[in-house]
Parts: C-alpha cells; sequence; structure tokens
C-alpha cells in the first residue's frame, strides 16, 4: 500500500511518526487478529492520535475502520457502523481504496456487525456515519466525557458531541485527568492506555489549544469547563 506523505510543513519530525504510526496500528491488527481488544483499541487510539498530529489522512482512516472492528467485536455493532460509514468518506474523498489483505477481515466484520444489528438498522447507522467524520463517530458514542446536559444547554439526541479547538472525546478526558494534576502514569492507569499513549494525546492537545506546557494546558480546561 502507499503511505501518504507529508508535507514539508510538518518538519524533520513528521516521517518518524507517520512511521511510528503505521508501526504502532500494525501492532492493533496482530492484537486484534488475536481477540486481545484492550490492546487493539489502546493502540488503534494511539496510532490515530499520531494520525491526527500529522494530519496523514490515510493512517487516520486505516485506524478509524480498525476501531470500527474493535467496537464491533465488543458488541457495539451501532457505533461501529456509524464509524465505518464515515471512514468510507474518508477514503472516497483520499482516493485510497482497500487493499486486498485489508478487504476480506473488513467485510467479515460487517457481515457479523449487520447480523447483529439487522438490515435496516445497519443501513441507517452507515449513512448516519456518512455525514460524520470519523472523529465526529466517536466524540457521538462517548457522551460521558461532556459535562451533563441542563435545561439551559438542550442536547439534540444523535448529535456528534463537539469541543473547543477540535479536541476529540479522548483529548478531553486526558486533558481533565491532567488538569487535575495527575501524571502521565496516573492518566494512563485510570483511561487503561499505556504512559506512551498519554504522552501523543498530550502532543496533540498542546498543538489543538496553542500551548507547550502542561501548566498552560491545565490554565486552558480551567478557562473552559473542562476540568
Amino acid at each position: 500500500m502507499v503511505r501518504a506523505k507529508c508535507g514539508p510543513a510538518q518538519g524533520a519530525r513528521a516521517p518518524s511518526w507517520s512511521g511510528l504510526g503505521w508501526a504502532v496500528s500494525g501492532l492493533a491488527r496482530v492484537a486484534l487478529a488475536q481477540s486481545d481488544y484492550v490492546a487493539a483499541r489502546n493502540r488503534y487510539e494511539e496510532s490515530l492520535a499520531r494520525a491526527r498530529a500529522i494530519d496523514d489522512q490515510e493512517l487516520l482512516v486505516t485506524c478509524a475502520e480498525g476501531l470500527a472492528m474493535v467496537m464491533s467485536a465488543q458488541g457495539e455493532p451501532m457505533w461501529a457502523a456509524r464509524l465505518w460509514g464515515a471512514a468510507e468518506v474518508l477514503r472516497e474523498m483520499i482516493g485510497e481504496p482497500l487493499s486486498p489483505v485489508e478487504q476480506a477481515s473488513y467485510e467479515s466484520a460487517i457481515k457479523n456487525a449487520r447480523r447483529r444489528l439487522g438490515e435496516r438498522a445497519f443501513a441507517a447507522a452507515w449513512a448516519q456515519g456518512r455525514t460524520m467524520t470519523p472523529d465526529q463517530a466517536l466524540q457521538a458514542q462517548l457522551p460521558s466525557t461532556a459535562p451533563p446536559p441542563t435545561s439551559s444547554t438542550p442536547v439534540a439526541e444523535g448529535r456528534p458531541i463537539t469541543y473547543l479547538a477540535g479536541l476529540t472525546a479522548r483529548e478531553v478526558e486526558v486533558l481533565r485527568l491532567v488538569a487535575q494534576g495527575m501524571t502521565n502514569e496516573q492518566v494512563a492507569e485510570q483511561l487503561v492506555i499505556s504512559p506512551r499513549t498519554v504522552d501523543t494525546h498530550l502532543t496533540s492537545i498542546y498543538s489543538k489549544i496553542g500551548v507547550s506546557s502542561r501548566s498552560a494546558a491545565t490554565r486552558y480546561a480551567l478557562e473552559h469547563h473542562l476540568a
């Protein structure tokens, strides 16, 4: 498969991050094949964070599809169908079809999810996903990371949750815990991910909110009521 090239604005770090991102996604595929869904999800999320940081759209869509397979295997076919739908649109946009090797496992996972949901519900979820970005499809299934709605802040049912500066749901979780004074190791233990994944998320968070230190990120979280 031809990998997406990194633009010159991404600097010398970009090729290294791209290579690491693809390597971690490969480990995620191995974990998924071994039915180690916790490890597969953690590694896909780490790879996804790297893809966002360097704007590698091919890696992003690969990770989104992988996460959909993990979610389907863990009994969340509705979430998986939405994510597949969003990923399908992104693949169409970047003009990068699935490889023959990926196609077999992809179609098998979709078949299983369709059987669990039923054709009508699966098609509806897929169509809804096609109206979202992969990040929106992920965020839409994680309402617990957003402040609880009040009478003055109604939330329309089914509307994807979005955050300031384009932060993802998992990045908000990490930022909140960091703002509470937790170390990377403590955040990792709390979210059942590796410290390296926490560090990757923090790099993406710093870039998105325009800060360069833990204290500045904490201040941002407090100012925007995320902690």
